[in-house]
């Protein structure tokens, strides 16, 4: 988002309109003011009228649903994945096996692959040839197996088959929400540190005497992202929202993610709880940078009102 937005027009809190409205790719004269509203959650003002710069559509798209046995491979797929299709690559996804067995069990469809995994990837491609294109994705599949990172594999170039794989993918929080009451986490995290995480977590949760053996508060605790972007969406699935679950996670999982070079939201934003885990990835010379300017733009905290870096 931050790249894409080349300008904004905003109403601040004193009524004045910032105009900032420029549809300049290249423009360094003076600060990048629209960058602070952007991920701000209102609380420096009102955006009233956005210039993005839109990509044209791509000329040919595929995908390919990868099986594996654990997490480095999908480490080392994405390293050969960024060598083989280079400028091609739209999106790189990944999901564990419980995740799978969630969106069959609760939403009804079909999994992307007939056989099972540990893990699963999903790569797309978008570019502009689909000969090239589909030369780039068959010689990076033969490096994989070359190096034995996948169990199984599928490609497709069928616009239906690619919208149900995607349906599929976007379920996935909807199917972990009908199997439980979800705590949800939404972290940047260094790809290295992300099965750490998860494991993390389980340990963290039995030592307290919350998961491990049916019947325990705690059914279920899986992991998604986006390895394109150190996106990573932790699930703790209890019997209860809140309660000793909430106690036993937070904000040990923040502090865990903060000492691990993580941020605590990466792209679900602070909101009106998360603002006080901030601190556990960011400096207080920081936070306090932050509280100036939201104190410059809003001197009387009428934006969102306790929300976002005022809770931290």
């Amino acid at each position: 988002m931050h790249g894409s937005v080349l300008g904004l027009e905003v109403v601040l809190p004193d009524g004045r309109i910032l105009d900032s409205l420029f549809t300049l790719k290249k423009d360094a004269s003076g600060y990048d003011i629209k960058q602070l509203f952007i991920g701000a959650e209102g609380t420096l003002g009102v955006v009233t009228a956005v210039a993005i710069s839109l990509a044209p559509m791509p000329g040919a798209s595929q995908l390919a649903v990868l099986g594996l046995q654990d997490f480095s491979k999908i480490q080392r797929a994405y390293v050969l994945a960024r060598q083989s299709l280079g400028e091609i690559i739209s999106a790189f996804e990944f999901w564990e096996r419980r995740c799978n067995e969630l969106v069959v069990q609760y939403e009804g469809y079909d999994s992307p692959l007939s056989s099972s995994h540990e893990f699963y990837v999903l790569i797309e491609t978008r570019g502009a040839c689909l000969q090239h294109d589909m030369e780039k994705m068959d010689w990076f599949l033969e490096r994989l197996q070359k190096e034995g990172l996948v169990e199984n594999s599928g490609v497709t170039r069928d616009k239906d088959d690619m919208d149900r794989t995607w349906l599929f993918r976007s379920q996935m929080a909807h199917a972990h929400s009908k199997s439980g009451h979800m705590h949800v986490y939404d972290f940047s995290l260094p790809s290295k540190y992300q099965y750490e995480l998860l494991l993390a977590v389980k340990s963290h949760l039995e030592t307290a005497g919350l998961y491990g053996t049916p019947g325990l508060p705690v059914s279920d605790v899986t992991i998604f992202g986006h390895i394109g972007d150190d996106n990573i969406h932790l699930q703790v699935i209890a019997k209860e929202f809140g309660g000793v679950v909430e106690e036993a996670m937070e904000p040990w999982v923040y502090e865990w993610v903060g000492s691990h070079g993580g941020s605590v939201a990466a792209e679900h934003g602070l909101g009106a709880h998360k603002g006080q885990f901030l601190k556990y990835s960011k400096s207080p010379v920081l936070i306090e940078a932050m509280k100036s300017i939201k104190r410059l733009f809003d001197p009387n905290d009428i934006m969102n009102p306790g929300k976002h870096v005022s809770r931290a």
